[in-house]
């Protein structure tokens, strides 16, 4: 079985014990995080809490815009099952696009590293204490399912879960991570230069 706080740092890298030899440094304006134990740290800059809050708007506009492409599905079953029924129709937007946002998030952290608000806002989404290793595809499944869930499959918390995902960004610091984040273990960070990429290969000195 995984040792308790093997499953806390999993869980929330902001309150949980860094896993053992772990080389990442997190840093942000005014904050360090967990340095680690040997000189060779890969130093990580979490995402501002202004980028991160307009990367979220960005993406929850374009997500809602984003359905135009289930829609046409949905018109299919409903032309298949039921023609003229308005509730089949709605049925099936519901279900395929509840599909759709899982696919349209995690799709787009695992081959461009992150979702377009955080792209054009200059972050990505890293794995958690491991630099900026981009995500699997389990990982970015279950953060963009997790939004997917609480945000369109329960119609009547949408405008809560909104709420609760910028509010989360504001207060979960250093790390800034929404809840979204904390159940996939991941972070999100600014966009690595040539220059940082370099410069985190060399040693760095370690802090005490």
């Amino acid at each position: 079985m995984e040792p308790a706080h093997e499953t806390r740092w999993r869980r929330n890298p902001l309150t949980a014990v860094p896993p053992k030899g772990f080389q990442t440094a997190y840093v942000c304006t005014g904050v360090a995080g967990h340095l680690p134990a040997a000189g060779d740290a890969v130093v990580v800059e979490l995402a501002p809490v202004g980028r991160r809050f307009t990367a979220a708007v960005v993406d929850l506009a374009l997500a809602a815009c984003s359905l135009a492409v289930p829609a046409p599905f949905a018109c299919a079953v409903q032309c298949a099952v039921e023609p003229g029924g308005r509730i089949c129709f709605l049925l099936a937007l519901w279900m395929l696009g509840f599909v759709w946002l899982t696919l349209y998030g995690a799709a787009f952290v695992v081959l461009c590293g992150g979702t377009p608000g955080l792209l054009l806002t200059g972050l990505r989404v890293a794995r958690a204490w491991e630099g900026h290793t981009r995500p699997g595809w389990r990982q970015a499944v279950r953060r963009a399912r997790f939004l997917a869930v609480m945000g369109w499959l329960v119609p009547l918390l949408n405008v809560a879960v909104v709420l609760a995902r910028l509010g989360g960004v504001l207060r979960e610091r250093p790390y800034h991570q929404s809840t979204f984040d904390t159940a996939a273990a991941t972070v999100v960070v600014r966009r690595q230069t040539r220059a940082a990429a370099a410069a985190s290969r060399r040693p760095h000195p370690v802090l005490r």
